[in-house]
C-alpha cells in the first residue's frame, strides 16, 4: 500500500507519524516527570511533618506530653503511639485506617484509604528519658493525582489535535516542496511532445531542486544544441541534394516522353582537519601499496640492526601505551642485524605494534622478540589482547578488512595490507596464531639475504 502511494501522501503520513511521535514521547516524559516531582514534594512534606511532631514529644512529670504549636495542613496526618501500643495523640479522620499496615520504619509506602491515596511513613522507635514511642504520618496524595488528571486530559485532548494539525500542515508542505518537481514533470512532457526550446522554472530557493533545475536545464540545452546541430545538417544536406535531383528528374522525365521507359526507387575546527588526516593517511597508503605493486617503489636494501628500530617504535608508540595501560618489551638481541629495507621495517613494525595496542587487553602486555635461525631472522610481535576468529585468519591482510564492524574504527583498515606487501618486499613470510580472549601473534620470517 505505503509504495503504491504518491510522494507527496508518503511525506505527509511520516511527518504526520514522526509528530505524533514525538508529541507522546513528550506527554509521556512530562507525566513521568511531572510525577516524579510532585511524590518528592509529598515524600518531603512527610518527613519534614515527622521531624515537626518528633520534636514536639517532651517528658514532663514522668509523663509523656506533644503540644501541636506547629500545625499541619488539612492534607496530613499523624498517628503517635507508645511502645505499649497505647495511643498518644492522633490527627486526621482517616488515621485509623492504617492501623492494618504494619510499621515499616523510615520507608515511604503508598497506601489505599477511604478518601483516596496516601504517602506512609513510619519513624523508628524514639527515644524520650525512659518513655519509648513511634510516630506515624500520612499525606494526602489527592492533589498530586488531580495536577496528573488534568495534566493526561490535556494531552488526550491536545494531542489528537496536534496531530491534525501536523497532518494538514504536513500535506501543505509536501505539496510546497514538490511544486517545483511538478513543474519538472509539466516540462519533461513538454520536452517529450518534441519542444526541445522548453526550459524548467528555476525554484526561488537555490536547494538541491534548484542544483538539480539547474543541471537538467543545462542537459537539456545540450540536448537541443546537438539536435539543432542535426537538424541544420539535415537541411543543408536537403538543399545540397535538392539541385541535383532536380538535374536528374528533368533529363529522366524528358526521356521518359521520348522512350516511354517503365517505372523504377559517479558523489562536513577540529574534527575535519582529523578526517583530512584519516583520508591523507588512507591515500598515502594506498599510494605505497599500490606503487608497490606495480614496481614502482625503490626498495634500498642492506645490512639493518633490529633492536635500535624496535626501540624506536616503541618511544614512538609510548603515549598510545600508556593511554591503555599497557606495556611493551622489546626482547631482540643487540646483535642482531640481518638485510633489510631500514624505513619498510619500521612502517611494518608501527603497524603491527599499532594493532597490537589496538586490539590488546587494557593493562595489558606486547612483546617484541626476535631471533635468528640458520640465518633466518624470525620476528615476532605478541599481545595478550581479545584475538581474532579462526574463520577470519584468512582476511585480516585484505585491504580494509575489519574483524568485526564494531571495533574501533579510528584506524584505515590498510594497516595489515601494508604489512603483507612489505613481507612480500622482503622475500618474507608472515604467519599468524591467535586465539579468542587471549591474544594474538603475529611471525614475520625473513630469509638469509646475500
Amino acid at each position: 500500500m505505503l509504495k503504491k502511494m504518491r510522494l507527496r501522501d508518503k511525506m505527509t503520513l511520516w511527518y504526520t507519524a514522526l509528530t505524533f511521535l514525538m508529541v507522546v514521547t513528550f506527554a509521556c516524559m512530562l507525566t513521568l516527570i511531572t510525577g516524579r516531582a510532585l511524590r518528592d514534594i509529598l515524600e518531603q512534606e512527610a518527613r519534614l511533618s515527622m521531624t515537626q511532631i518528633i520534636a514536639q514529644i517532651e517528658s514532663e512529670r514522668g509523663m509523656l506530653t506533644f503540644e501541636n504549636e506547629v500545625p499541619l495542613s488539612s492534607t496530613s496526618m499523624y498517628y503517635i503511639t507508645e511502645a505499649n501500643g497505647s495511643e498518644l495523640a492522633s490527627y486526621g479522620k482517616d488515621i485509623t485506617l492504617f492501623d492494618q499496615y504494619p510499621a515499616q520504619e523510615n520507608a515511604i509506602r503508598t497506601v489505599q484509604g477511604a478518601d483516596g491515596q496516601w504517602l506512609l511513613l513510619d519513624s523508628s522507635l524514639v527515644q524520650v528519658d525512659h518513655f519509648t514511642f513511634r510516630v506515624r504520618v500520612a499525606v494526602s496524595c489527592e492533589h498530586n493525582n488531580r495536577v496528573l488528571f488534568i495534566l493526561t486530559v490535556i494531552f488526550v485532548i491536545g494531542i489528537p489535535l496536534i496531530t491534525l494539525v501536523a497532518l494538514a500542515g504536513g500535506f501543505v508542505i509536501a505539496k510546497r516542496s514538490l511544486r517545483p518537481i511538478r513543474q519538472i514533470i509539466r516540462s519533461a512532457r513538454i520536452i517529450a511532445g518534441g519542444d526541445l526550446s522548453e526550459r524548467i522554472p528555476n525554484p526561488p530557493a537555490p536547494d538541491e531542486l534548484g542544483e538539480l533545475t539547474d543541471t537538467l536545464n543545462q542537459m537539456l540545452a545540450n540536448v537541443d544544441t546537438a539536435f539543432q546541430r542535426e537538424k541544420r545538417f539535415s537541411s543543408d544536406a536537403s538543399h545540397e541534394l535538392r539541385m541535383p535531383v532536380t538535374v536528374i528528374r528533368a533529363y529522366a522525365e524528358s526521356m521518359l516522353a521520348k522512350t516511354g521507359a517503365e517505372a523504377d526507387r559517479h558523489t562536513a575546527m577540529q574534527s575535519i582537519l582529523d578526517e583530512c588526516g584519516h583520508m591523507q593517511k588512507i591515500i598515502n597508503q594506498l599510494l605505497m601499496i599500490t606503487r608497490g605493486q606495480e614496481g614502482r617503489y625503490a626498495v634500498s636494501m642492506e645490512p639493518v640492526p633490529l633492536e635500535p628500530i624496535c626501540t624506536g617504535v616503541a618511544e614512538t608508540l609510548a603515549d598510545s601505551l600508556v593511554q591503555r595501560g599497557q606495556t611493551l618489551t622489546v626482547s631482540v638481541p643487540q646483535e642482531l642485524t640481518f638485510t633489510a629495507d631500514q624505513s619498510l621495517l619500521t612502517e611494518m613494525l608501527l603497524n603491527l605494534v599499532e594493532n597490537a595496542i589496538k586490539y590488546g587487553k587494557p593493562n595489558g602486555h606486547i612483546e617484541i622478540r626476535a631471533a635468528q635461525k640458520e640465518g633466518r631472522t624470525i620476528l615476532t610481535i605478541q599481545d595478550d589482547g581479545i584475538g581474532i576468529p579462526r574463520e577470519a585468519l584468512p582476511h585480516i591482510f585484505e585491504r580494509f578488512y575489519r574483524v568485526d564492524v564494531a571495533r574501533d574504527r579510528s584506524g584505515s583498515g590498510l594497516g595489515l595490507s601494508i604489512v603483507q606487501w612489505i613481507v612480500q618486499a622482503h622475500q618474507a613470510t608472515v604467519q599468524v596464531e591467535s586465539e579468542l580472549g587471549k591474544g594474538t601473534a603475529i611471525t614475520v620470517e625473513f630469509p638469509c639475504l646475500s
